[in-house]
């Protein structure tokens, strides 16, 4: 198992990251009941590249429910897992796994925040379907308290001054301005907290 240790990975607000590489299932039986804040994976797709072997989709399934258990339980209770996933293809059909693991994770208990759509320009070209140029990830808590700070992630309008034009909020501006200082105010850190 190789250990990674490196300190401010993303920032100066961030504690230390320890980035891990080894089995799964072991790395993870060495962590105590509600000892992580926060769970970021990229499991294997099934689709038998190097690094894995393909199976049978419920023999998979039920492998990532076995990662799955162990990761809720040593999830703290105000904890997150980001789990990305991509497309299962079997003889040209493919099954969104995003779709398959939240079944998994709903019913162990845990609750979806947002389901992100990471595109990209690159990758295999298809020709019977329209190329796969997208992953998701899925975004759980354990709980309803969990630490989410969006100035940490916050894009720039894409129409700067653009303001509401009715509702309780007409003249003010539209998107996520004119909370900005409140949030700035109320959270610390996207995901993690002490």
């Amino acid at each position: 198992m190789m250990i990674l240790k490196r300190r401010k990975v993303y920032g100066k607000n961030m504690k230390d990251c320890t980035i891990i590489n080894g089995d799964r299932l072991e790395l993870l039986s060495k962590y105590k009941d509600r000892s992580v804040q926060l769970i970021v994976t990229s499991p294997p797709y099934n689709i038998g590249k190097s690094y894995e072997t393909k199976k049978p989709l419920d023999e998979y399934l039920e492998d990532q429910k076995k990662t799955l258990v162990e990761c809720v339980r040593v999830l703290k209770d105000k904890g997150s897992i980001c789990w990305q996933v991509g497309t299962f293809v079997n003889k040209s059909e493919i099954i969104p796994l995003d779709i398959l693991i939240y079944n998994i994770c709903e019913k162990l208990g845990l609750k979806l925040r947002n389901r992100i759509i990471w595109h990209y320009e690159h990758g295999l070209h298809a020709s019977k379907r329209f190329s796969g140029r997208y992953e998701t990830i899925l975004w759980f808590t354990k709980s309803d308290k969990y630490t989410f700070n969006l100035d940490s992630v916050r894009v720039p309008q894409k129409y700067p001054g653009k303001v509401s034009y009715q509702g309780i909020n007409k003249g003010k501006y539209s998107g996520n301005v004119h909370v900005e200082m409140q949030i700035k105010l109320n959270l610390q850190h996207l995901l993690m907290s002490s």
